[in-house]
């Protein structure tokens, strides 16, 4: 993916890529970006858990992706 491409998400939703932040580790994302952004419903301090809970280590280890998208 590239900055300008254009995704549609759950085969329904049209997005384009506005920026793609990419991190070592969801630590590195939660000190770049806006927690409320990644998971509004989601306090700050339980974010980090709620990742790894879904993500074990060796998928964290791989790298952690950031989308700034827009709807067209």
């Amino acid at each position: 993916m590239q900055v300008g491409d254009r995704v549609l998400l759950n085969d329904q939703h049209p997005f384009v890529i506005w920026r793609i932040g990419r991190y070592a580790s969801f630590k590195e994302l939660l000190a770049h970006e806006d927690a409320a952004s990644i998971a509004p419903d989601v306090p700050p301090g339980q974010l980090l858990e709620r990742l790894r809970a879904i993500y074990p280590p060796e998928k964290e280890a791989l790298g952690v992706v950031a989308l700034e998208i827009e709807s067209e």
